[in-house]
């Protein structure tokens, strides 16, 4: 799976951006480390979900918000970067890889790269892909869980929260119309 492809600084820099705001909404704050009873192993998890990337944790060991902030800071491109040559398709939207970012960082990246949705973006079908979400609410050990389908598709629910696939479908809408933005001024310039 290892591939030199890159994404341009710019692209990363604005993915690190939504999810910044994104990711915590779903995975919430623990500043005192506890043992994960939801995740499969459950592992000791902290902050925003961060298990054992930083090296062990104890149980009961405590981090600040700005600590914690900091964990996803780093963490966040490792996911991305992970995912990406699984991405065939030379160019997706920022809230696109936003979603699969986070989706990276929740369920792995393996997991994405296997998903409903890279099959769909790789077939051309950014759309579909981004509908694929409120079906991938599978745990890894065959549980179904409510925070899965709230976070891959949740207004559906009735949840406020922005999800996955929301955020997915704003980045598809938002690159229909910059492309159709810029056919309107290219045909202006060129009569």
């Amino acid at each position: 799976m290892a591939t030199s492809r890159k994404l341009p600084a710019a692209t990363v820099a604005a993915v690190m951006t939504v999810t910044a705001g994104f990711t915590p909404t779903w995975e919430g704050m623990d500043v005192v480390a506890k043992r994960d009873m939801v995740g499969t192993g459950h592992p000791i998890t902290y902050c925003y979900g961060q298990t054992d990337e930083f090296g062990k944790v104890a149980v009961g060991t405590r981090f600040t918000k700005q600590q914690c902030d900091e964990k996803l800071k780093l963490s966040m491109p490792k996911y991305l970067d992970a995912i990406t040559p699984c991405v065939k398709v030379d160019e997706l939207p920022v809230k696109v890889w936003a979603s699969l970012t986070d989706a990276a960082y929740n369920a792995g990246p393996a997991r994405v790269c296997s998903s409903p949705m890279v099959k769909k973006i790789n077939a051309g079908d950014l759309e579909g892909a981004c509908n694929a979400f409120d079906q991938w609410i599978v745990r890894g050990d065959g549980h179904v869980l409510r925070g899965l389908i709230l976070r891959r598709a949740g207004e559906k629910y009735g949840d406020k929260r922005k999800s996955e696939r929301a955020l997915c479908l704003e980045g598809v809408a938002e690159s229909k119309v910059k492309r159709s933005s810029f056919a309107v001024l290219w045909k202006k310039v060129t009569g």
